[in-house]
């Protein structure tokens, strides 16, 4: 088999997102804690990069559904793995935005707190996702 058929694509992209996503969380939440603008920083970029990666991801997760037929049936939400990562990737583009139109920074004070938490929600939403993708693949 060729190595770079549409259905092994996706399996060489998703560890980038996961990665990239829950350290932006956690750079953002050490950011907050040490008062350190530099890890606040590393935190943007890897939620730049973290998203770009999880729409790389679900984009390659479409192609590969086309041979496997996973999301013929994308419900229950908690059950499906295309379902919960596709979500998870949504709610990520919002931070996107949200620290976008921050100028990259943080939102101010109260809701910095609203931030961080809707970040480490998202990162258990993701993480959770992936479960279900490596039982999908046979992995566990």
């Amino acid at each position: 088999m060729f190595p770079w058929q549409i259905d092994t694509i996706h399996p060489l992209i998703i560890h980038f997102p996961i990665a990239l996503l829950s350290a932006s969380v956690l750079f953002d939440i050490l950011g907050v804690v040490f008062r350190k603008e530099s890890l606040n920083h590393a935190g943007w970029w890897c939620l730049v990069c973290g998203v770009m990666g999880a729409l790389a991801a679900v984009l390659t997760g479409f192609f590969a559904d086309t041979i496997y037929g996973h999301m013929d049936d994308p419900f229950p939400v908690f059950e499906t793995h295309g379902t919960m990562q596709i979500a998870a990737t949504l709610i990520f583009v919002g931070l996107f935005i949200w620290r976008g139109v921050n100028k990259c920074q943080l939102p101010s004070e109260p809701l910095k707190y609203v931030y961080l938490a809707i970040g480490a929600a998202a990162t258990g939403w993701i993480f959770y996702g992936a479960h279900l993708g490596a039982q999908l693949a046979g992995r566990i």
